[in-house]
């Protein structure tokens, strides 16, 4: 800022000397100019640089105000959603000369913003990939004017209609059969009496609600992606068992190197001997997830939905029912230093950072839990509800949403609602999740989970109005 007032003194002096160059001191008087004509004269000068003088300092003033008002902002957002961590806030500054991050290695920061960058980048970076957003960055190959300008880039744009709208559905898990619900820990046997059980896989529960999602979406002229088309299916198109079998090729485990499918430790692991159950939390779930958030943010959607069921986390073991039903929503924030600790991860916070898709996803997230809770008659929860949500989550604005580290909210670029709408092993809703009184697409299922589809439809109506 000091080295812009200086420039715009430089100005006026510049202005100030050519004005009078052809007069001597003071504001010199040529000869046969009469005493009116010269006091005119020295009138317009110093009217001119007064002028100028003020224009010059409004600017400025304007300029430190802006900057002034972009710090509080993001100081504010950065304590409100990135706060669970304190090691995160100390990579990162926020100051008047702009926002800087660090790789915590060296001193220097990495990332270096002024504010009239940061207004340059924060509208399109949620369109940015990964790449893109690393070679005008750190490698520094345009500058960000030329980058937008070249690539024709525009920022997200908030849908207004369903029709045309592209929308983004994550089942989340697997299931299909029981076995695979119980090689996912994702599967539950309840005890309703002594002579009655009831059965639960939460990948069948989810896929199903937004197949009927898609369906109703469909209608109302949505382009609309799920990220696995079948029970027991991943977002690869395969089943974990097949995929068992294809890691022993090497020209697979490549192509799953070269997409950044599978971290160095997933390699490692692959050369050890691991029990189906640690095969796939310790491997095969993160390349799962990481194709799941390929598949999503190449489609570039407007909205994106994330459908999972919860369980009450104090009814241990899952084997009986419980009392407590709670519909609640995440959305990205919470990242933590172990997340900051490689390139890709400091970009994605900026991304984070800098762009509304945070504040979008509350929105929405909002909007989809509130209408869960009237349309299903089920309480949103409160943070003491479960342990998670008091040492993991921030709370947000909006009752029942709460900011957290998972690996889809905080990869998933746009709005998104990862969403919980209730506990399946609550003593009411794992019987009704599993009377086959309803079908679709020649599956027979239970008109709850058409009801959970339903109530998601219309909180993402209700978010787009």
């Amino acid at each position: 800022m000091k080295f812009y007032l200086r420039r715009q003194f430089i100005n006026i002096l510049t202005t100030f000397a050519t004005a009078s160059a052809h007069c001597e001191f003071p504001l010199g008087r040529k000869i046969g100019i009469s005493d009116v004509e010269h006091f005119v004269k020295v009138r317009k000068v110093i009217k001119f640089v007064k002028f100028t003088f003020v224009f010059c300092f409004t600017n400025f003033l304007t300029f430190y105000s802006n900057a002034q008002t972009q710090q509080d902002y993001y100081s504010k957002k950065l304590s409100e959603y990135f706060s669970k961590d304190h090691k995160v806030k100390d990579l990162v500054s926020i100051d008047k000369e702009g926002i800087s991050i660090s790789s915590g290695e060296s001193t220097k920061p990495e990332i270096v913003l002024n504010w009239q960058e940061v207004n340059m980048l924060s509208p399109i970076i949620s369109t940015i990939s990964e790449a893109e957003l690393k070679k005008l960055l750190i490698d520094k190959k345009d500058s960000l004017s030329y980058f937008i300008k070249k690539d024709s880039l525009k920022e997200r744009n908030t849908p207004h209609a369903i029709n045309g709208m592209k929308i983004a559905i994550d089942p989340g898990h697997i299931g299909g059969a029981y076995h695979m619900g119980e090689t996912e820990s994702r599967c539950m046997t309840l005890a309703i009496d002594s002579a009655n059980q009831i059965k639960l896989v939460e990948g069948n529960l989810s896929f199903f609600t937004a197949l009927i999602l898609k369906h109703k979406l469909d209608s109302l002229g949505a382009q609309v992606m799920l990220t696995r088309n079948d029970t027991g299916l991943s977002a690869l198109g395969i089943t974990f068992f097949e995929w068992k079998k294809r890691i022993k090729n090497k020209t697979y485990l490549d192509s799953l190197i070269n997409n950044n499918l599978i971290s160095e430790k997933g390699v490692h692991l692959l050369n050890t001997h691991l029990a189906d159950k640690v095969l796939f939390s310790e491997v095969f779930a993160s390349v799962d997830m990481a194709a799941r958030a390929k598949k999503i943010n190449a489609f570039q959607p407007d909205v994106t939905v994330i459908i999972h069921y919860n369980v009450n986390e104090k009814n241990t073991g899952w084997n009986h029912t419980t009392d407590r039903d709670y519909v609640m929503a995440f959305v990205p924030g919470c990242v933590t230093a172990e997340d900051m600790k490689t390139l890709a991860g400091r970009l994605n916070f900026l991304r984070l950072l800098l762009s509304p898709d945070i504040e979008n996803s509350v929105k929405l997230s909002s909007a989809v839990a509130n209408t869960i809770s009237k349309k299903l008659n089920v309480p949103l929860a409160q943070k003491s509800e479960a342990t998670y949500l008091t040492e993991r989550c921030l709370s947000t604005s909006e009752r029942g949403v709460y900011s957290r580290d998972l690996a889809l909210t905080r990869l998933i670029r746009g709005p998104l609602v990862y969403s919980e709408p209730l506990y399946q092993d609550n003593n009411r809703e794992c019987i009704l999740l599993t009377a086959k009184d309803d079908s679709i697409s020649g599956y027979a299922i239970s008109k709850r989970i058409e009801q959970v589809a339903e109530a998601y439809y219309e909180g993402i109506l209700e978010y787009i109005k």
